[in-house]
C-alpha cells in the first residue's frame, strides 16, 4: 500500500535526489528534471513510498515506479537507502534490456551490478532495522470497517425501508469518520491498487463510478501493458474500497449472467456502465441532511486537493454511457437496486456471499 503526506512526499523528493545522483553519476545516463535517457528512449524517474512486512523496496515495471518501505525513512541510514536504490535500479535496468524467462536476482540481474560496481550488499539489498509501526492505527481501522460492514449486512434485509435505512447509518458513520480528521493540518493519504487489467475496460470503469461514493479517489494507473485501478483515501477508506471492489467484480458478471435477452461484448459493456449510473442516481437519493450534503462536499474537495498533491501528472477520467440503449437502460434498473453484500472470512480468504439458488 502506497502512503503520502507532506513529510512521505519530502522523503520521496530526497530519494528521487539520490537516484539521479546513482543514475548519473554511477550508470552514465543523461539525467532530465523527471526522466532520464538511454540511448533514442527517456524513462520516468518517480519514487512512492509503501507500507509492508515483507519488502524494502520494488521496482514495478508497468508504472516504471520504485517504491521504498516507509520504515526506512524512521531509521536508515542514507547509505542503505542508497543501495535499495540501487538494487531497484538494477531491476529497472533488466527491464529496459527486455529480460526474460530469468528469476529476479538471476544472471543478468548480477551482471549488470558488477557492470555499475555495486557488491553484495545490493544485490542482496536485505537490511534489518528498527521501525515503528501502525499498530494503533490499523487496530482502530478494524473495529470502524466492523461496525460498517454489520450495517452492510443489514442492509441485505427483504425490507426495503430496513435496507435502505442501513445503507443510510453505513454512510453517515463513514461520513462522521471522516469528519473528526476533517480539521487536522497532518494528513495521510494511502492508495492501493484493487484491480488490474492489460486494458482499462467497461466494468473497471463501473466500479471505479461506484467507488467514489465510498470516500475514496478511485484513479486509473496506465503503464506498459497493463492498466492498475487504485484507490486513494484514509486506511479505513481504503480497506472498506477494496472489499467493495472485490464484491462488484463478481456481483456485476452475476446480474449480467442474469440478462436473458441481453447479447453480447456492446451489450455487456453498456449494461456494466449502466449499473454505475444506476447505483450514482440511488446514492444521490439519499435522505442526507443538508448539513451532511454541505459536509459531504467539503470532504470530497479536500480529498481530491490530497489526491492531487500524491499523484503527479494525474489527468482526468471521464466515463461514457455506452451505444446499447437497451442494455443500458437495464443496468441502470440493475444499479438502483445493488446492494454490497456482507462477507465471510477464514484465516486466510474473503468469500463472498452468493445468491440463493432456491
Amino acid at each position: 500500500m502506497k502512503i503520502f503526506n507532506e513529510t512521505t512526499l519530502s522523503f520521496a523528493r530526497k530519494c528521487e535526489s539520490m537516484l539521479k545522483s546513482i543514475i548519473s553519476q554511477e550508470i552514465g545516463f543523461e539525467v532530465k528534471r523527471s526522466r532520464f535517457i538511454s540511448g533514442k528512449y527517456s524513462f520516468p524517474i518517480h519514487i512512492v513510498i509503501m507500507t509492508s512486512e515483507r519488502e524494502w523496496g520494488w521496482f514495478d515495471p508497468h508504472t516504471y515506479q520504485i517504491a521504498l518501505n516507509i520504515k526506512l525513512m524512521y531509521g536508515a541510514r542514507d547509505q542503505v537507502i542508497k543501495d535499495i536504490l540501487r538494487h531497484e535500479m538494477a531491476h529497472y535496468v533488466c527491464h529496459m534490456l527486455r529480460v526474460e524467462n530469468e528469476p529476479p536476482h538471476g544472471e543478468t540481474f548480477r551482471r549488470v551490478c558488477d557492470q555499475y560496481g555495486w557488491g553484495d550488499e545490493v544485490k542482496k539489498a536485505s537490511f534489518n532495522l528498527d521501525h515503528q509501526d501502525l499498530a494503533y492505527e490499523l487496530e482502530r481501522k478494524d473495529k470502524l470497517l466492523a461496525k460498517i460492514k454489520n450495517l452492510l449486512k443489514l442492509a441485505q434485509s427483504d425490507n426495503p425501508h430496513e435496507a435502505e435505512l442501513a445503507t443510510l447509518k453505513a454512510n453517515q458513520l463513514l461520513l462522521k469518520h471522516n469528519l473528526s480528521h476533517l480539521d487536522q493540518n497532518d494528513w495521510t493519504l494511502y492508495s492501493k491498487t484493487v484491480m488490474q487489467a492489460s486494458r482499462r475496460n467497461a466494468k473497471m470503469a463501473a466500479i471505479y463510478d461506484i467507488l467514489k461514493h465510498f470516500l475514496v479517489g478511485p484513479v486509473f494507473i496506465y503503464g506498459q501493458n497493463q492498466v492498475q485501478l487504485e484507490v486513494s483515501g484514509s486506511l479505513e477508506n481504503i480497506e472498506l474500497a477494496e472489499y467493495v471492489a472485490g464484491f462488484l467484480e463478481q456481483e456485476l458478471e452475476r446480474l449480467w449472467k442474469a440478462q436473458t435477452t441481453l447479447k453480447g461484448m456492446k451489450a455487456k459493456n453498456a449494461f456494466f456502465l449502466g449499473i454505475a449510473k444506476g447505483y450514482e442516481q440511488k446514492m444521490i437519493e439519499q435522505e442526507f441532511s443538508d448539513a451532511e450534503s454541505r459536509q459531504l462536499i467539503v470532504l470530497k474537495n479536500q480529498l481530491d486537493e490530497k489526491i492531487k498533491m500524491a499523484h503527479r501528472r494525474l489527468s482526468s477520467t471521464s466515463t461514457a454511457g455506452g451505444q446499447d440503449k437497451n442494455a443500458f437502460h437495464a443496468g441502470k434498473k440493475s444499479g438502483q437496486s445493488l446492494t454490497v453484500k456482507q462477507a465471510v472470512k477464514n484465516k486466510s480468504e474473503t468469500y463472498l456471499l452468493k445468491e440463493s439458488s432456491s
